[in-house]
Formats: structure tokens, sequence, C-alpha cells
């Protein structure tokens, strides 16, 4: 039992002379801590805000997008005569036209390679 009495002296020593300095650095480390709360607080908050930001950005980006689609699908039905828009109409004009004789191709390729494999020439 003398030796637990020995060891709680030693330790009753220890807290004595190492306590206050143990209670300044955990005050010193709780007002880092602190600080470095605001920090992490003050750094989600601004990147939340860049990332609202960046969704409206895209939103707008998705808004272009419609907005030309629709566009070229007027200035195609000629429902929509703007000077400038002239040089795309013809663009586009064109694009449909290889659009539709590569479906063509498409479809011809592929009734022959059915056509093949069902043993049948056309």
């Amino acid at each position: 039992m003398a030796k637990k009495t020995a060891k709680k002296t030693d330790l009753n020593k220890v807290v004595e002379k190492y306590g206050p300095v143990m209670k300044k650095f955990g005050d010193e480390i709780g007002e880092v801590a602190k600080k470095g709360e605001e920090g992490v607080v003050k750094m989600s908050k601004l990147l939340k805000i860049q990332f609202d930001i960046l969704g409206l950005a895209l939103q707008k980006e998705k808004l272009y997008y419609e907005i030309g689609k629709d566009v070229a699908a007027r200035l195609l039905k000629s429902d929509l005569e703007i000077p400038g828009l002239d040089k795309y109409k013809k663009q586009l004009t064109r694009m449909e036209a290889e659009g539709e004789k590569r479906k063509k191709t498409l479809s011809r390729v592929s009734r022959t390679r059915k056509a093949k494999k069902s043993g049948k020439k056309k």
C-alpha cells in the first residue's frame, strides 16, 4: 500500500509542478482551435459562394445552349430573319443535308449487314 501512496504523492508533485503550465498550454490550444474553427467557417462560406457562382455560370451556359438551339431551329424553318445570322443558316442547312445523307448511308449499310447475316443478298 505504501507503493500506491508514493505513486499518488509523485503524481501530486507532478501535477503541482506542471499543472499551471499544462493549463496555460490547454488554454492556448483552445484559442488556436477557436481561431482555426473561425478560419474553417470563413473558408466554407467562401467556397459555398464560389460554388453558387459556378452553378449560376453553368445555368447561364445551359440557357445559352437552349437559346442557340431554338434560334437554329427557327433559322432552318425560316421563322427568324436576322441579317447577321444568314451565315449560320447556310452552315446549318448544309450540315442538316449532310446528316440526312449519312443517315441514309447508315440505313443502307445496316440493311446490307442484316441481309448477309441471314444469308440473303440484296
